[in-house]
């Protein structure tokens, strides 16, 4: 057996400062989708583009987020927040044309290598002018089923939307989200809609338990890791934070009480049981509304909370032309010190510089590392030579230095490759990244956990002798995704080099060679 140990990412190394651009994790875009350009506007009849102008700016258009994912991939972006607002159809059934604007726009989506964080809404404020009735909320559902159970694959979450301001379940024209049934039957049918593997998000943790306490779905249970990740309605509905550390309350996210956004706080301690298991998003207010937010507290918070998500669109100067909280992020000192007296999780290299001196790190650099998940190997132990036909065995021991885990299912393999780039998989069948926690639940001491990935199999009796490049080769698990190394899962470590082959499949990181005799 031979055994190689793997460093994690420095400063210096190249790319060291940029973020890690892996799936389903990570800063966030935010745009609206569905709608026509300017040109498709202006073919359509009078009355209909004068109601669209008054919604949509002008010079509307998918490319303008497309442009936008190109210039933030740098940070790591791989996922938009892309709202489909339907207040063009109360009171009727949706059109073709908006169904095909919506596949075309999750198309480009794909297109892009990004993945959605998708919300349906009507409402664009919080006037409570116009909105839509209970049967047209189920209606549309059921008509768009078909476009979101076709992109399902790239839709990271779909948020409850759908009911008052901006789809965040309150202030509704109709008064909606004071009918806790008719609530669940929204989310009912949401999760009948959305594959059983994919989860939703609301945006106040007692909305969970309004929709789970009501007869059809028989009681309110918080998620657990026994119950985690089993298709259960508990276990598919996360958070959305979107008042993230805005006033005490986050915005009111968390009911008013003497204690606020702190432990004894039911809203605020549900979120803290359950969020190392669901998915958990969030963005700032516009313009710091309510007050600036700190780098260090906000990483804080995103730690206890399990973020996997988080806008870059809100209080950044990027979006709203002035300095706010992101930029103060950017320019905030991330320390040792920091780290050692947070108690947060980095590699022995983060802050060390191409010769072994200190380097300082920003907040902003930290928060884009570690959102969601972030996959540190530690150590390989393998079989370096051996006869086809004979046992094979493989390991490695990793980190999650990460926020949160991968929550939607994630297939993990070794593979060995021959010089003709001819891939033979080895299929961890145990392995289940949405069980690899960055620490223990409740650890006050959030110590690092070391997870363990292992195969024994028989080399292949057809394999030809000589050597083979070892990986580990984490795909998505959808077979339109599978070859394509964007939606693969790259490692934490800057010794460990990523193959794809010369068609541009595949996404591995490359462990070491074995040689087959």
């Amino acid at each position: 057996m031979k055994t190689i140990e793997y460093r994690g990412i420095r400063p210096g190394d190249p790319g060291g400062v940029d973020g890690l651009s892996n799936p389903e994790r990570g800063w966030r875009l935010e745009t609206v989708i569905a709608e026509p350009t300017d040109s498709e506007r202006s073919a359509s009849v009078h009355g209909h583009a004068a109601h669209l102008e008054d919604r949509i700016a002008p010079g509307y258009n998918d490319h303008w987020w497309m442009l936008d994912a190109a210039r933030y991939k740098p940070f790591g972006l791989t996922l938009a927040q892309t709202y489909c607002y339907l207040d063009d159809f109360v009171g009727r059934p949706l059109s073709d044309e908006k169904l095909a604007l919506l596949d075309r726009s999750l198309t480009r989506l794909r297109r892009q290598g990004l993945k959605a964080v998708l919300r349906f809404a009507y409402e664009k404020n919080g006037k409570r002018e116009k909105g839509p009735s209970l049967k047209d909320i189920l209606g549309h559902i059921e008509q768009l089923a078909p476009v979101i159970r076709a992109h399902a694959d790239i839709i990271f979450v779909m948020q409850a939307g759908f009911v008052g301001a901006w789809g965040e379940w309150h202030s509704s024209a109709q008064g909606i989200e004071k009918d806790h049934g008719a609530l669940a039957r929204i989310m009912a049918k949401i999760l009948e809609v959305l594959p059983a593997d994919r989860m939703t998000q609301l945006r106040v943790p007692k909305y969970k338990r309004w929709v789970l306490d009501q007869p059809s779905f028989g009681g309110f249970e918080k998620v657990t890791a026994k119950t985690a990740h089993r298709g259960s309605p508990t276990a598919r509905i996360g958070y959305n934070n979107d008042g993230f550390l805005a006033n005490r309350s986050c915005g009111s996210t968390w009911n008013e009480s003497p204690y606020y956004s702190n432990p004894g706080n039911p809203e605020f301690d549900q979120m803290t049981d359950e969020s190392p298991y669901v998915a958990v998003d969030g963005e700032l207010f516009w313009a710091d509304r309510d007050q600036t937010v700190d780098g260090l507290k906000a990483i804080t918070r995103m730690r206890l909370h399990h973020y996997c998500s988080f806008s870059l669109w809100h209080s950044y100067s990027g979006r709203e032309g002035k300095r706010y909280s992101i930029d103060n992020w950017m320019r905030e000192p991330l320390t040792v010190r920091h780290i050692r007296e947070g108690k947060l999780s980095c590699s022995e290299g983060y802050f060390m510089d191409a010769v072994g001196a200190e380097a300082v790190r920003t907040a902003f650099q930290y928060i884009t590392d570690n959102l969601g998940y972030r996959i540190e190997l530690q150590r390989a132990m393998f079989s370096d030579k051996v006869k086809a036909g004979e046992a094979l065995r493989l390991e490695v021991e990793l980190i999650n230095r990460g926020f949160a885990v991968m929550h939607n299912p994630r297939p993990v393999n070794f593979v060995l490759i021959d010089a003709d780039q001819c891939v033979t998989e080895i299929p961890c069948r145990e392995a289940r990244p949405c069980d690899w926690q960055p620490f223990e639940p409740g650890d006050e001491e959030y110590r690092p956990l070391t997870h363990r990935v292992a195969a024994e199999a028989t080399a292949p009796v057809d394999l030809k002798s000589g050597w083979y490049q070892l990986g580990l080769w984490m795909p998505d698990a959808s077979p339109r995704l599978r070859l394509d190394p964007r939606y693969a899962v790259r490692v934490a470590n800057a010794d460990v080099p990523w193959w794809c082959d010369s068609e541009g499949r595949y996404g591995v990181n490359i462990l070491g060679v074995v040689e087959i005799r």
